[in-house]
């Protein structure tokens, strides 16, 4: 992400700009990963989510048209276990000290991402407090996947409790992914008297990669420079 620092202050240069703003955007993000993470086991688990997530976005404006620039974090997970209290698999060769009556396997799976996103933006004023925008653009983004398989024997008793964990597997991958990104929203001046570059706003976008798929709706505080 810091090679795309220069083109952020290239965006905040006051000597550059024609109409700067800064906007903070707070909601929703629904992630869809198009893949499955696959266990050797053959167990199969989609790490999507829909959670509340924030958006950091500077941008400028050239009368109708402008481009923006925006930064977001978002993540999904899934799950699986297994609990027995009879029946138990059997501890591993050579694991002693211990009678087990509970058992519990787990598989977990975690997308963490990093997306930042450059667009270009139209502007249409309804009026001297509501614009429209719409916006186009293309979106890079830094994904880390994890997952882990785990066994776990206990022996539930008086007195401290006997316990075994195994990890069968452990794994961490990372990679990157060009995409596409549109958007539709609009501001408005709640105050055009008293406060004229406060903003209040509302953005809808669905960005697009290789990866994974990320619809969000986000709220957001504007302040134009």
């Amino acid at each position: 992400m810091k090679k795309y620092l220069p083109l952020v202050l290239l965006l905040t240069s006051p000597t550059l700009l024609a109409e700067p703003y800064m906007q903070l955007g707070m909601g929703l993000i629904e992630l869809d990963h198009d893949e499955d993470v696959l266990f050797s086991d053959g167990t199969a688990l989609t790490p999507d989510s829909q959670e509340s997530a924030f958006q950091i976005t500077v941008g400028k404006r050239y009368e109708k048209f402008g481009v923006e620039v925006s930064y977001r974090r978002f993540e999904g997970d899934d799950s699986k276990d297994v609990s027995m209290y009879s029946n138990l698999p059997a501890l591993p060769s050579g694991v002693v000290g211990g009678t087990p009556n509970e058992y519990e396997e787990d598989w977990d799976s975690s997308l963490k991402a990093q997306q930042l996103a450059l667009k270009g933006i139209y502007f249409h004023d309804l009026n001297e407090q509501i614009t429209l925008k719409g916006g186009l653009g293309l979106t890079y983004t830094d994904y880390e996947l994890k997952s882990s398989h785990t066994q776990s024997w206990e022996e539930d008793k008086a007195g401290p409790d006997w316990e075994y964990d195994n990890v069968i597997s452990h794994d961490k991958a990372s990679d990157t992914a060009w995409g596409g990104i549109v958007s539709l929203g609009a501001d408005y001046v709640l105050m055009p008297e008293t406060a004229p570059n406060l903003t209040l706003g509302v953005e809808g976008s669905v960005a697009i990669d290789e990866y994974s798929t990320v619809s969000a709706l986000l709220g957001n505080v504007g302040w134009k420079f």
